[in-house]
């Protein structure tokens, strides 16, 4: 305190207790130091993670890019406003403005793709994701979003469709058409191509293929397996069944395969169809064509056989007329009360001059059946055996045989004629094939071989597997005009063995151990023929 004087005569202190106030500005600043240390650790995490963050004020505008963000795009922190919205690909940039202010007027979170300008100049696909922070009456503060390179999948997505647009291209222009069905195998989906057919794909629709088809019941055995089989969840090929078309049958032949999900549960059936009415009916036309021409054929036959009668008859009645007057001649002269032996002996000579005469007139009928003189030339007998079995394949075929060839891989040249050996191959072949039709518990088996025999002749044999040789016909089998076949005339045989023969051969039959029977011929080898 100070006196009148100016001088102090005394002191006066005050004491204020500052402990808490120390304390709370301590526990201040550790608070912000803390906070500093998450706001850099936070930092550093949005600057860590790969990918590009962003903020933006309500008005959408950027205020702050993390760092991988400032990387990809090449721009610095305070470039981030007028920047990053330039960065965008021009052809993407007004849609993108015009997304985000819908995404800012809904004031929700929302997200749309663009391209975006790498530092060097290339653009990739990118999805922006946007999410707003509300302040406590709920007005948006900051937009804070993320922005995702999308390049690898926009590109995939770009194969997939072109993917799916070439499949899409295929099935549109090919033939054939796509079908699809549930796992109770009615049909979910097909094509247009089905108007091909005459069905309107919508009539179709939700219906099974058994429930259109309109050989369900003549054909039971058929469908009962194929039903089976599609119970059994297997693929199948080349099912062929008709259906009512434009007025006529239509036939159709479909393909499928199952398909599953992902855990293997069963969804149904995709596959193809096509309409084959024109190859059945070509091919119904062709079997009609061969049916004529071998009936035909047979009319030909039984005619020429007519005109052969009538001309053996012709030329055999005067010998043979000849033959019983003379004979009956010789008779009487022996028969006398003094038999004339002279005139015995002039009527048997008369009955040996018409019994030459009638054993001419068969020969050359003979040599016309067999054809003398053939045109011989030199062979590979299993050049031979490839074309004849080439022209036999389809009838091998319609008689559901299985053909099976053992050709030696070199063997001997034969001098002979190609057609007549042609002939007799053809010919043992269908004989072969026909006396199997009856065959149904065992495979329908017809083998074909070559190979040189003990004197290396040249031996070709056709084997089948069906009732073999009865055991009363094994001695007439070659004879002329003798069959076991109710249609058959018997004259394959008899030509076979009269060809065979005219090339130095022989043809022989024989039961195999087995069931069927076997025929085979030998050839003598060129070298053979011309000693």
């Amino acid at each position: 305190m100070v006196g009148s004087e100016g001088d102090v005569v005394e002191i006066i202190r005050t004491l204020v207790d500052v402990t808490e106030q120390n304390a709370a500005k301590e526990a201040l600043q550790k608070a912000f130091d803390e906070i500093k240390k998450s706001e850099d650790r936070l930092r550093l995490v949005i600057d860590t993670i790969p990918t590009l963050v962003w903020r933006a004020g309500p008005d959408g505008i950027p205020d702050f890019l993390n760092q991988p963000a400032l990387d990809y795009t090449g721009l610095s922190p305070d470039q981030a406003e007028t920047g990053w919205p330039r960065a965008f690909h021009p052809d993407d940039r007004k849609g993108m403005l015009q997304k985000w202010a819908a995404i800012r007027a809904s004031g929700v979170a929302g997200g749309l793709e663009a391209r975006l300008r790498r530092f060097d100049g290339e653009y990739r696909w990118f999805w922006f994701q946007a999410e707003p922070l509300r302040d406590e009456l709920g007005n948006i503060v900051k937009w804070y979003g993320s922005s995702t390179d999308i390049e690898d999948r926009k590109r995939t997505e770009v194969a997939l469709r072109e993917s799916e647009q070439r499949f899409r291209d295929y099935a549109e222009t090919a033939s054939d058409w796509l079908w699809e069905t549930g796992p109770d195998h009615r049909l979910t989906h097909i094509s247009e191509h089905l108007n091909a057919v005459g069905i309107l794909p919508s009539r179709v629709a939700g219906v099974a293929r058994w429930d259109v088809a309109t050989d369900v019941e003549s054909e039971p055995e058929k469908w009962r397996l194929h039903r089976a089989l599609l119970d059994e969840h297997r693929p199948f090929r080349n099912f062929v069944y008709t259906v009512k078309g434009s007025g006529s049958p239509a036939y159709v032949q479909t393909s499928g395969k199952p398909f599953y999900d992902a855990h293997g549960n069963f969804l149904g059936y995709r596959g193809t169809g096509t309409d084959i009415t024109a190859s059945i009916r070509a091919d119904q036309a062709e079997q009609a064509l061969r049916k004529a021409q071998a009936e035909l054929a047979h009319v030909t036959r039984v005619t020429m056989l007519g005109e052969m009668t009538a001309s053996i008859s012709h030329e055999v009645n005067q010998p043979l007329a000849a033959v019983v007057n003379a004979g009956a001649a010789c008779k009487r002269w022996l028969d006398g009360d003094t038999p004339n032996l002279d005139e015995a002996r002039q009527a048997l000579d008369w009955v040996i001059k018409e019994g030459n005469r009638a054993s001419e007139v068969i020969r050359r009928v003979r040599a016309l059946v067999n054809n003398a003189d053939p045109k011989k030339e030199v062979l590979d007998i299993n050049n031979v055996i490839n074309e004849a079995v080439a022209l036999v394949q389809r009838e091998l075929a319609n008689h559901h045989v299985r053909l099976r060839m053992e050709l030696a891989p070199v063997l001997p040249i034969v001098l002979a004629d190609r057609v007549q050996l042609q002939q007799v191959i053809i010919n043992l072949a269908m004989n072969g094939a026909e006396a199997m039709q009856q065959v149904t518990d065992r495979p329908r088996e017809l083998a074909i071989l070559s190979c040189q025999d003990e004197m290396h002749r040249v031996t070709v044999a056709v084997a089948d597997s069906g009732a073999g040789i009865p055991a009363e016909s094994a001695d007439r089998l070659f004879d002329a005009f003798y069959t076991t076949k109710s249609t058959g005339m018997g004259m394959g045989l008899s030509i076979c063995r009269s060809i065979i023969e005219a090339h130095g051969g022989r043809l022989t039959a024989a039961n195999n151990a087995g069931p069927g029977a076997r025929f085979q011929f030998t050839l003598p080898l060129y070298q053979e023929e011309i000693v």
